[in-house]
């Protein structure tokens, strides 16, 4: 018979195992998340700085629920008002959703209606559009030029986008959005590098296939 004190120091040890996993455990209704360690990026929603900033950026129907800087603009994170940074990622979640039990049909479903609300071009023809060695983007009109799957349990997006500050030039963004379904909750995963020609896609998709598969695999750790 196994003793009772066994079974407990091993469901402690699990629980350890899983928590050392974890930069931190959040919460998306009654479902906890781990926000895993990630090589070269600091998990910082808790700072202040960080999390007024996450906030003031984020849309109302929608709740941050990690924030990644990498190890750079984390340094420099009492200035993020002053300096622009890129290479930088989240993990948020849709409110209405808190209490929504998610499954892989769901997932494809939801795929299927945002596909429809962006613009889509292959990069093929972003590259023939080019005049004097730059991408025709509207600005504030994302354009979506890959969606893939890495699994059954994801999708994401690969868009550009340009948007403009005032008193300065228009920037070109490449963004990924990966929709995840995780513990039966739907969350979503937004990374933000700034265009630097062709190689800037690569990166783009490395870094998101990176960044998906760790956070997927610490949630069945």
């Amino acid at each position: 018979m196994i003793h009772t004190s066994l079974l407990i120091l091993t469901a402690s040890i699990v629980g350890f195992s899983q928590e050392s996993d974890c930069s931190r455990i959040t919460s998306f209704g009654d479902v906890e998340i781990c926000l895993p360690f990630i090589n070269g990026y600091v998990e910082c929603y808790t700072d202040p700085l960080v999390k007024e900033m996450a906030d003031k950026t984020e849309i109302a129907i929608n709740s941050v629920l990690g924030y990644y800087l990498n190890d750079d603009t984390y340094e420099q994170r009492s200035m993020l008002g002053i300096i622009s940074f890129d290479d930088y990622f989240k993990i948020y979640a849709t409110n209405q959703l808190a209490e929504l039990d998610a499954d892989v049909n769901m997932l494809n479903e939801v795929k299927s209606a945002l596909s429809g609300n962006f613009f889509e071009k292959s990069w093929d023809s972003l590259v023939d559009e080019f005049i004097d060695d730059e991408l025709q983007v509207e600005i504030g009109v994302p354009t979506m030029i890959k969606d893939y799957q890495i699994n059954d349990n994801s999708f994401t997006f690969l868009m550009i986008t340009k948007y403009e500050v005032e008193n300065q030039e228009p920037t070109i963004i490449a963004m990924s959005m990966s929709g995840m379904l995780v513990n039966k909750r739907l969350v979503w995963m937004a990374y933000y590098l700034n265009y630097d020609g062709e190689e800037s896609i690569d990166k783009l998709q490395g870094k998101t296939d990176q960044i998906v598969t760790a956070f997927m695999d610490a949630q069945r750790s």
